[in-house]
């Protein structure tokens, strides 16, 4: 039996060289686990337009990179905000917001998490049965439908393209030098830079 000694070195004990060395090493030192839950929960929490259930993404290098979520319903300030873009005169705009009830949901498609892997299906239904319609005032309602349905695959689009920007920006600042080095001054090292 023998007893070896060795020197253990903080991360700012190291020569420069070795410094960068371990940089380089552990460049992903800060997203090993579920580093972007945070920016996950800003997401729901702040989302006032979808009930959103689940979210994917993949990046920061490839093409097909992106986000992208499923949601279970459009909440009503989203409907309100398409009724309130409308030219429509009073009448038919409370017309619309009382008899109106519109659901939707998205759900991922495809092998790639961006903006465009999600298939929305967007329903309209009038909610008063007594009423019975002619076939023009049916084309006029399945005229805003189908603007509904582009507003909201737009707006759905526009808030995938932001959640991923700002996953990436957090990715970008977590395995930045200066938050690497942050984060390994809690370690230390053998001289050859090894984390002990």
């Amino acid at each position: 039996m023998r007893t070896i000694e060795q020197k253990i070195y903080s991360f700012t004990e190291l020569s420069e060289a070795v410094q960068k060395k371990v940089i380089e090493d552990n460049y992903d030192i800060n997203v090993h686990h579920e580093w972007y839950e945070y920016i996950y929960e800003d997401f729901i929490s702040n989302n006032e337009d979808f009930e959103v259930d689940n979210i994917y993404f993949s990046g920061f290098c490839c093409q097909g990179d992106g986000a992208m979520f499923e949601y279970s319903g459009i909440k009503q300030e989203l409907v309100d905000e398409f009724i309130d873009s409308l030219e429509l005169s009073p009448m038919r705009r409370q017309w619309l917001e009382n008899n109106i009830c519109i659901s939707g949901k998205g759900k991922h498609s495809g092998h790639y998490y961006h903006e465009n892997c999600c298939s929305h299906s967007i329903y309209w239904e009038v909610d008063n049965g007594d009423l019975h319609w002619t076939s023009n005032f049916y084309q006029w309602l399945e005229s805003f439908s189908e603007d509904f349905e582009d507003f909201i695959v737009d707006r759905y689009r526009d808030l995938a393209r932001d959640l991923y920007r700002s996953l990436e920006k957090e990715h970008d600042y977590l395995t930045s030098e200066d938050c690497i080095r942050e984060s390994l001054v809690d370690y230390e090292f053998y001289e050859d830079g090894e984390i002990y």
